[in-house]
């Protein structure tokens, strides 16, 4: 019965905020939280690993999704799987890298959602949470432009959603999408 919803688009459209305040309201619903070799953020809820770490824990086969982006290693563990299989609808910051990995490993448990924002509500966000410079802003802004165009090219099948306006309006745009499905949880989990 339960779903992993892989929520995937660009840096700075407001993912982890999302899930913060799904967190918050809809507590039917459970925010897988994400392996990284790196610090967190104070909008994202992460566990941080050494490079050493990870490595590990990935050799020991305790990640059911993992992959590298911008020099860092990111991984999901493998209670999602558990999770999903008890029934739990389970909402995860994702990675369109990691895409075809995850369809393989949750067959039709998996419902990617793309979460996007205008460009100008892009800047702001990517400009108020302060990690990068201003030229980096700028690759990121372009990186989101192309990101798009990918994801419409490759996924246009994708539900999506424009997280541009209100946390509220999105989780309702989310909820919609989420309880428009009833595909159980892939039993070969």
């Amino acid at each position: 019965m339960g779903r992993l919803i892989y929520l995937i688009g660009a840096s700075g459209v407001g993912k982890d905020s999302l899930l913060n305040e799904a967190r918050k309201v809809r507590p039917d619903w459970l925010v897988a939280h994400r392996y990284i070799t790196r610090d967190s953020g104070t909008a994202e809820r992460c566990v941080t690993l050494s490079e050493a770490e990870f490595a590990r824990r990935q050799a020991m086969g305790m990640f059911c999704l993992h992959w590298r982006a911008h020099g860092l290693c990111y991984g999901v563990g493998t209670e999602v799987e558990d999770w999903c299989r008890r029934g739990a609808h389970v909402l995860l910051n994702g990675s369109r890298r990691a895409l075809p990995q995850a369809w393989e490993r949750f067959g039709a448990a998996l419902l990617p959602v793309v979460v996007t924002a205008s460009t100008t509500v892009l800047r702001e966000r990517l400009e108020q949470r302060g990690r990068e410079t201003p030229e980096q802003i700028a690759d990121r802004l372009a990186r989101h432009l192309d990101i798009e165009e990918e994801l419409t090219r490759e996924y246009p099948e994708l539900a999506r959603i424009d997280n541009g306006g209100t946390l509220q309006q999105s989780l309702e745009a989310l909820a919609k999408i989420i309880d428009g499905t009833d595909a159980g949880c892939d039993k070969s989990l």
